[in-house]
């Protein structure tokens, strides 16, 4: 049981306190500012896991263990890793990271399972699989529902280790994180679609892909509210996320497509996400196409019926 912060709950008074005294990690915050007032916000909250009993030291390995009392710099606090499953579809390697994260965030599972329905149909309307552009893909959650109902995927995250994860866990998942997915020759029944890996950032990467006419039946996105391109690219989702979203719908196919937005950003609420998303399918197909729309709060239950808000999603669906 981890202890992490979370800023949605800042604030709110735990309602069972001894459940919270009984976590075995917990992860201590340590805020940095950068030059010239930049806020932390934007650089990322950086701190360090400590182990509170017998279990949660089986969080680190045994020389992090042996070292703790010696003040590890955040960095260097990372545990080790440990399975977490998505039904009988694929599997996260999850390990706690400098910034608090383990590697998956669940309140997109449902958005999985949406991906793996919104795939199989369009193959089924189709005959052939989807091809599908994952920005911001992270670890690879939305990549590998996407694989799993046979879509050929393109998984894009400006950070190279956590592609590296991401590819860890198709390996994981899948048994191959290849471009060529499934190797059992021209015979036997594909079971997962191709994973394309890219480290990039996604304003430039849409832009070549718009001059290179590629098409696309579904694009997935999930920006931050702040991050930095592989080559130190500032993304701010504020000023960029309007022309990259009008970008990314001119990639898509008319014959059948969708498109996931999902964000955490307090001011892009879903009502805003959704209303981009309209606009932006409204200046590509016009507005009398046959588009449903969708846009929602995300969150995660608990087993008592509370939900801690998660984020906002936002949904478009064309059907020529």
């Amino acid at each position: 049981m981890l202890d992490r912060p979370c800023p949605t709950v800042n604030g709110i008074r735990p309602a069972y306190s001894d459940l919270w005294r009984s976590a075995d990690v917990y992860f201590f915050e340590r805020r940095f500012t950068g030059k010239k007032g930049t806020s932390s916000a934007a650089l990322g909250v950086r701190g360090m896991w400590r182990p509170l009993s017998a279990a949660g030291a089986r969080f680190f390995s045994p020389r992090e263990v042996d070292s703790l009392s010696q003040k590890l710099q955040p960095e260097e606090s990372i545990s080790r890793s440990w399975m977490l499953p998505f039904s009988d579809k694929f599997v996260f390697e999850l390990k706690g990271s400098p910034f608090g994260h383990v590697g998956v965030f669940p309140e997109q599972a449902e958005n999985w399972d949406l991906i793996e329905e919104l795939c199989r149909e369009g193959e089924n309307r189709l005959g052939s699989p989807l091809r599908v552009l994952n920005l911001f893909g992270y670890t690879g959650g939305s990549a590998l529902a996407a694989a799993f109902a046979h879509a050929d995927v393109t998984h894009l995250d400006a950070a190279g280790n956590v592609v590296a994860q991401a590819k860890r866990n198709a390996s994981l998942s899948f048994g191959t994180d290849r471009v060529d997915g499934d190797s059992c020759g021209d015979n036997c029944e594909k079971k997962h679609g191709a994973i394309r890996w890219i480290t990039d950032d996604a304003v430039k990467f849409v832009k070549r892909e718009e001059r290179r006419k590629a098409g696309y039946h579904g694009i997935i996105l999930d920006p931050p509210s702040y991050g930095h391109g592989a080559r130190g690219e500032v993304w701010r989702l504020s000023r960029d996320l309007e022309p990259l979203l009008e970008r990314c719908v001119n990639l898509l196919n008319s014959d059948f497509n969708f498109t996931l937005l999902t964000g955490h950003t307090p001011n892009f609420r879903y009502q805003k996400l959704g209303q981009m998303l309209r606009q932006a399918y409204s200046r590509r197909f016009g507005s009398g196409t046959k588009t449903r729309f969708l846009a929602k709060p995300l969150g995660i239950r608990s087993r008592n019926g509370a939900i801690l808000p998660a984020g906002d999603m936002a949904l478009a669906v064309f059907r020529k």
